[in-house]
């Protein structure tokens, strides 16, 4: 691979990321936000019926 020019990157070790609680709380808002989106839209549906 070295010799076309080309890097092997499949060795270099990858890191998780942390994140902060502020960032997990707002991404915990919006999964219950899109969860109650979607409930709202299946109760609308079922009245159109």
């Amino acid at each position: 691979m070295v010799s076309e020019g080309i890097e092997d990157y499949s060795k270099i070790p990858v890191e998780k990321v942390k994140f902060s609680k502020g960032i997990k709380v707002a991404f915990w808002f919006l999964r219950i936000y899109i969860i109650l989106m979607v409930l709202l839209v299946i109760v609308g549906f079922s009245h159109v019926v």
